[in-house]
């Protein structure tokens, strides 16, 4: 097959999955194209390493502004970009990550006549559109062959949304098996140091900001009857600034460590006793499938999409992300859970990686959605061509 990935950014879980995605293909050998955008506002970007790693694997990949932007003439300045470099030709699926690039999609088969079929991943709904932006991408949503979504909540949150196409596919996300890493000897020292004073280590990956929740840690921990039994690392880019003084106002700070964006990230979590995410939204976190696969216990917020895929006491903890009461009595229990009970959390975890979230799982999920979308574009074509 010859596939081409469309995308506004390569960062964050989503990027990642994307690129794991585009890698693994490759290795199987396809014929991948990623195209994503160039450059964007100040606190986005594509992270390096996504595009050291596809370009590492042979991938073709295509720097062009902008599928992150929805001005029209930036969006068509891609679809020139296509059109020139005939990347439709022979192209078996067009695979477009949100909704601008699948747009893009549409305009670029379009407007060279290719009878390609467009599946896109709705990776997440987001928090920050208008309602003019909303009634769009629903609307490209409802046209594309083929729509999938990493979960059956994030499916719901597009039908109240106002998608109403038949059938919603769900592939969850994968991930590889881990490499062999640790911290970088000034976070291996500080989770040694901490352990030694007795303290409960929880890891938070993610971006700073209202999104992630990371302010209720520091409410949490301040509502605990005993803040010196845990210690929260904090990893992520974005202004720590009210993070760090929040947890000073409330006599937090020695337990609150804002380490910024790291790159040794997964291997900080995976030396941390508990992987903890209080999120507000999400799509299907990747952070949450690593530490299923590397035996981290963890604890998320109750919202539908985590819920999903964490199952309360049995393959982690849930709390209520807006009640830091809530999240500090999980904390605790987190801190008085046996050995035994621990263990047996673990083990239910890492059997439903195993069965689920593997990176072949996905691999394999999104080759049947391809056959569905090229079937769907070959029955529209039948039926048209017997109209006429």
């Amino acid at each position: 097959m010859r596939i081409l990935h469309l995308t506004t950014l390569l960062q964050g879980g989503a990027g990642r999955a994307i690129a794991d995605l585009a890698c693994a293909q490759q290795r199987a050998g396809h014929w991948v194209d990623v195209v994503t955008s160039a450059t964007a506002p100040e606190g986005y970007g594509n992270y390096p390493a996504y595009l050291e790693q596809l370009r590492e694997t042979g991938v073709d990949l295509h720097l062009v502004d902008s599928m992150f932007s929805r001005e029209l003439p930036a969006n068509l300045h891609v679809v020139r970009h296509i059109l020139d470099r005939d990347l439709l030709a022979g192209t078996t699926v067009v695979h477009a990550h949100a909704a601008t690039p699948a747009l893009v999609a549409l305009m670029a088969k379009g407007a060279s006549g290719r009878r390609v079929p467009v599946v896109e991943t709705m990776h997440g709904w987001g928090l920050r559109k208008n309602l003019a932006q909303q009634r769009a991408d629903v609307a490209i949503m409802d046209i594309v062959e083929r729509l999938v979504v990493p979960a059956s909540s994030s499916a719901d949150v597009l039908r109240a949304a106002g998608v109403s196409r038949a059938e919603i596919a769900v592939v969850a996300y994968g991930v590889g098996e881990a490499l062999s890493s640790t911290p970088k000897d000034d976070v291996h020292a500080m989770v040694d140091g901490l352990r030694q004073q007795q303290r409960t280590v929880f890891c938070c990956v993610g971006t700073i900001g209202d999104r992630k929740n990371q302010m209720a840690i520091v409410e949490a921990i301040a509502c605990m009857a005993d803040p010196a039994r845990v210690a929260c690392l904090i990893v992520g880019d974005g202004d720590p600034s009210a993070l760090l003084a929040r947890a000073d106002t409330l006599g937090v700070g020695h337990a609150v460590h804002v380490l910024g964006y790291r790159t040794d990230a997964p291997s900080i979590a995976r030396a941390a006793d508990w992987y903890l995410l209080p999120s507000r939204s999400e799509g299907q976190p990747l952070s949450i499938l690593e530490a299923y696969r590397d035996g981290v216990p963890v604890m998320a917020s109750r919202i539908p999409e985590l819920a999903e895929l964490v199952h309360d006491d049995e393959t982690g903890l849930l709390f209520d992300q807006e009640a830091p009461a809530d999240l500090a009595r999980r904390m605790s229990d987190a801190v008085r859970m046996t050995h035994a009970a621990r263990e047996a959390q673990l083990g239910r975890a890492r059997r439903r990686f195993e069965t689920t979230f593997t990176l072949q799982a996905m691999v394999h999920g999104y080759a049947a959605e391809y056959a569905h979308a090229r079937a769907a574009l070959h029955a529209a074509g039948t039926t048209t061509g017997a109209a006429a």
